[in-house]
């Protein structure tokens, strides 16, 4: 499943900084190997359910980064985490499929060791 991922400037800076630390090739690997990571925890809400995560403001202010060709079973896994906690709504799809890779990546931020890839 191809898709435009919506990322913060924030968001770019810990994805350059795990790119680095884990030598990955491209933004897109190191994005589907910690989407992937964080499915196989299989603790949703451990990274999805805390109160940081929902946005008072500025959830919008994402801007498309790069496009990413994600396995579609885990785009599905993360539809399904989308709609089953209590985020903002978005206009579209990948709006709401880029919250959650950001959700994750602010968890891998807060709590480093939480994931291993």
């Amino acid at each position: 499943m191809r898709f435009s991922l919506f990322l913060k400037d924030t968001h770019m800076k810990v994805v350059e900084n795990l790119k680095e630390k884990h030598s990955a090739a491209s933004n897109e690997e190191i994005i589907k190997r910690y989407v992937k990571s964080a499915i196989q925890l299989q603790d949703d809400d451990l990274i999805f359910g805390s109160s940081r995560e929902q946005c008072g403001g500025g959830c919008f202010s994402s801007e498309p980064q790069f496009e990413i060709d994600m396995d579609e079973d885990d785009f599905n896994k993360l539809r399904t985490i989308y709609q089953s906690y209590e985020f903002e709504e978005y206009d579209t799809e990948e709006e709401e499929i880029s919250k959650t890779i950001r959700c994750i990546i602010n968890f891998v931020d807060y709590q480093p060791d939480s994931i291993s890839i």
